[in-house]
């Protein structure tokens, strides 16, 4: 049981660090905003709503927080054939961050009310998630890969 809080919160750990680079890139654009707003007027910008700038920076983190606890999950629990072996794991998780970051482009149409280039970089960022969750697998599954190791030696 320890073996599968340790993959998990491994997950965890690399999703919140996954939220967090699109909602600290929200978070810059929101502050860039609001400081071009009190300096030069109110503008076009749907970041210039707190309430927007704060789904966009928030939802991204729960969607860094949902893709690394489904990553965790999936290698805690399945079996030790599918973790142990490299390509394998890799697929699945390749599979699952780039169907999970999907819930960015829901955060990005969301918060900039249908703005054609923060969902067209969420688009573009599912297969890069995918590729860095696939690379980082054996991270994640580390604790249950090298306790598998002990046990059978």
């Amino acid at each position: 049981m320890g073996t599968s809080r340790a993959v998990l919160r491994r997950g965890l750990t690399f999703g919140l660090r996954a939220g967090a680079i699109p909602a600290g890139v929200c978070a810059v654009l929101w502050a860039a905003t609001m400081v071009t707003r009190y300096l030069y007027g109110p503008g076009d910008s749907t970041l210039e709503d707190p309430a927007l700038a704060a789904v966009a920076v928030l939802g991204s983190l729960a969607v860094g927080v949902v893709i690394g606890a489904a990553i965790g999950l999936v290698l805690a629990y399945a079996p030790l054939r599918l973790v142990a072996s490299g390509p394998l794991r890799a697929l699945v998780c390749f599979l699952l961050g780039g169907t999970l970051s999907s819930g960015e482009f829901v955060v990005m149409t969301e918060a900039t009310d249908g703005g054609y280039g923060p969902i067209f970089v969420a688009l573009l960022a599912m297969p890069v998630v995918g590729a860095v969750a696939a690379a980082r697998s054996r991270d994640i599954a580390a604790a249950r890969i090298g306790a598998a190791g002990r046990h059978l030696t």
